[in-house]
């Protein structure tokens, strides 16, 4: 097996997973980013931005518009902390609960329906969820 194979089907089944919640959020004039931020702060409701920004690895200018949208689309609220002012903590509302259970229900889909069909081998379950992207098979036929 070439020594780069499970990269490369690890990058395509990524690729198949995270496009199963970004087929859904698009439809909600979102992107990927929005999904991430929507499920930790569904995960654990009060985060503060900082610690939000720890979890996601980014910078407080990456994330301002990120919340601005999800604010804006009543998907969070945001509320000072009771314990500190200077703190923001951000919370799901009813309808950011709901949307998150939406995307988490399709990727989970995807995992019972993948692991049913390749059974519980990670190389079998990691290739058939690659094989649902065109250029996995197009870049497999060059490792032949």
């Amino acid at each position: 097996m070439n020594k780069d194979y499970e990269h490369m089907l690890f990058y395509f089944a990524y690729k198949t997973f995270i496009g199963a919640a970004d087929e859904i959020i698009e439809q909600y004039g979102m992107q990927r980013q929005h999904h991430r931020f929507l499920f930790f702060i569904c995960k654990k409701p009060g985060i503060t931005v900082k610690e939000l920004l720890t979890v996601l690895e980014i910078s407080k200018q990456g994330s301002q518009s990120t919340l601005k949208v999800l604010k804006e689309k009543a998907l969070i609220t945001e509320r000072y902390a009771p314990q500190d002012k200077r703190l923001k903590e951000l919370y799901p509302t009813d309808k950011g609960i709901e949307l998150i259970d939406t995307l988490n229900k399709a990727q989970r889909n995807l995992f019972e329906r993948t692991f049913n069909e390749a059974g519980e081998n990670w190389i079998a379950v990691m290739e058939s969820l690659a094989h649902e992207r065109p250029g996995f098979t197009l870049i497999k036929e060059e490792e032949v």
